[in-house]
This record gives structure tokens, C-alpha cells and sequence, in this order.
């Protein structure tokens, strides 16, 4: 955790000896009084506080001296296959600590239904996840998070100006980091289920214009490739040189 999120801004806070946040402060970053940390405001501020006290309870005062400019979260939405359960997870974490704009997860043809059901996304879990990412990738910006039912209502969604980029390992034949993307422009990129994309599903990404991009000869799990993908967007598009 680089990042103590936080809700709605203040000047000055104390945790509870039992908030999970204070908790970390003592067992993991080991804080006194006089320590500095960074807390963040979602969607706002990342700033620098110092503990005032500590209580012999283990309750944590904290107040903010200084404010800081936080990086703005990068313009690429990411567009997935619903993956299984457990590789959602990592997605969520890892997208969110890149800093990615927002993740659409779209039910596919080759896809589970089931996957829907899990109680990652009939709880709060989901949320928790980019949370967590967030706070690992030092930022305040909580990427959107959308499910559509099919793929072309997805597409629909998200067809506009700028880049549209599918990755996919059997008929691409452009690598996706082969020539420059506009800076200026918004990047989505698509990235299909554990079984890959169909040919229909191609066939409706080529009709609306989607570019259908590779990463390599190897095939990479879906976690790696959003992650592949995004870092190579991201450095293409000139944010990260």
C-alpha cells in the first residue's frame, strides 16, 4: 500500500485502533508521531500528512500538511471478456493501479455465463479490488466499471473518436506497438476470454472499425495481456517515455 485512500477530503482524521488502515500504519509501515505518509481523496487530491499521535490503544491521528498534483489517470478504457472469477480480480487490481479510465467486461460467445454469478460481482469485492489497486499505484482515480451483455451493445458503447484496437493472436498481423498513437486521442482496448474471440466477434469489430492488433507469436493469459497491452498503448501514445 504506497497510498492511504480515503472517501471525502479533511484536514485532519484519526483512524480507529481497529480501521484496517491504522492497522497497516503500525504493523506494516511501523509509523510514530512526527511520520509522514501520503493519503489520497478518491477521484481528488493526494496529499501529505503527519501522525500527530498515537494512542496507547493504537488509535491514529493524522492531519494533512501539504497537497500534492496527482498524475491524470491514462485515456484508454480497456473492454474484456469476462473472465473467470479469480483472473477478474487481477485485472481489476492491476488496471486500476496503471490508471487506466475505465474496464467494460462484455459477455462473449465463448465465455461462461456462470462467471456473472460469482459473488466477486454480487458484492462489494469488485470495488475492494480497485481500491486496492489504486492505492498500490500511488493514485486517487477509481476507474469506471461497466458489463454489457453482448458484444455489440459493448461496442456501441464505447464508438467514438480515437483509437480502437483489438488484441487477438490468430488474423492479426500489425503488432499493436508498431506506429504511433495520437496522444491527444482516447485508446480502447479490447481483449477477448480465456478461449479468445470469435469469428463473428472479429467480424463485428472489423464492420465498426476496430483494428485488430498482436502482442507476439505467444499466446499470454488474459491478466498478462491487458497489462501488456495497456503498458504498450500507454508508452506508444507517448505517457510513458
Amino acid at each position: 500500500m504506497n497510498l492511504i485512500l480515503f472517501e471525502q477530503p479533511f484536514e485532519r482524521v484519526t483512524l480507529e485502533a481497529s480501521d484496517a488502515r491504522a492497522e497497516h500504519l503500525r504493523k506494516v509501515v511501523r509509523v510514530q508521531a512526527g511520520s509522514k505518509v501520503y493519503l489520497g481523496f478518491v477521484g481528488g487530491a493526494r496529499v501529505l500528512a503527519v501522525v500527530k499521535t498515537i494512542t496507547a490503544g493504537g488509535a491514529i491521528e493524522l492531519e494533512v500538511i501539504e497537497s500534492e498534483t496527482v498524475a491524470s489517470p491514462l485515456p484508454i478504457d480497456l473492454l474484456i471478456g469476462l473472465p473467470r472469477p479469480h483472473t477478474a480480480k487481477r485485472i481489476l487490481f492491476e488496471a486500476a493501479s496503471m490508471g487506466v479510465w475505465s474496464i467494460h467486461f462484455v459477455e462473449t460467445e465463448r465465455g461462461e455465463p456462470s462467471y456473472l454469478r460469482s459473488s466477486l460481482w454480487s458484492t462489494d469485492e469488485w470495488k475492494e479490488r480497485l481500491w486496492l489497486g489504486a492505492e498500490q499505484g500511488f493514485t486517487t482515480h477509481l476507474p469506471e466499471v461497466a458489463m454489457h451483455a453482448d458484444l455489440q451493445s459493448a461496442i456501441t458503447c464505447l464508438q467514438g473518436a480515437g483509437h480502437h484496437l483489438v488484441l487477438d493472436n490468430y488474423e492479426a498481423s500489425v503488432p499493436l506497438a508498431s506506429g504511433h498513437l495520437d496522444v491527444k486521442a482516447v485508446a480502447v482496448l479490447a481483449i477477448g476470454s480465456e478461449r479468445g474471440w470469435t469469428g463473428n466477434e472479429r467480424d463485428a469489430f472489423r464492420k465498426n472499425g476496430w483494428k485488430l492488433v498482436h502482442l507476439g507469436e505467444q499466446v499470454l493469459r488474459v491478466e498478462t495481456a491487458c497489462t501488456a497491452g495497456v503498458a504498450a498503448v500507454a508508452s506508444t501514445m507517448g505517457y510513458w517515455r
